[in-house]
């Protein structure tokens, strides 16, 4: 073999990269439960927002969806700006 040629391709690296570290992360994180986490965001977030919609993805590849309005104008108002976002997202 040469010296400028590799028993492995770049994506055959990347993928060994990757693996190792999702095994790191889950070896040397501990998790807190869903439910503790979702307080935690809900206090950081609810200093800042009177009303909220979170979505996004956890550690695990689990969709994670959070909303909170305290009342049915927050509700409304965060429901129309959820709908005019994914509006403007479906026609870009």
């Amino acid at each position: 073999m040469n010296d400028n040629e590799s028993e492995y391709s770049d994506e055959d690296v990347k993928k060994l990269l990757m693996d190792s570290l999702k095994m790191k992360l889950k070896n040397d994180r501990n998790k807190p439960n869903r439910v503790k986490l979702n307080q935690a965001i809900i206090s950081t977030l609810g200093e800042f927002l009177t009303c909220f919609k979170l979505m996004g993805y956890d550690l695990d590849g689990n969709f994670v969806s959070l909303t909170i309005s305290k009342t049915a104008m927050d509700k409304s108002a965060l429901e129309q700006s959820f709908m005019k976002e994914f509006s403007k997202f479906m026609n870009d």
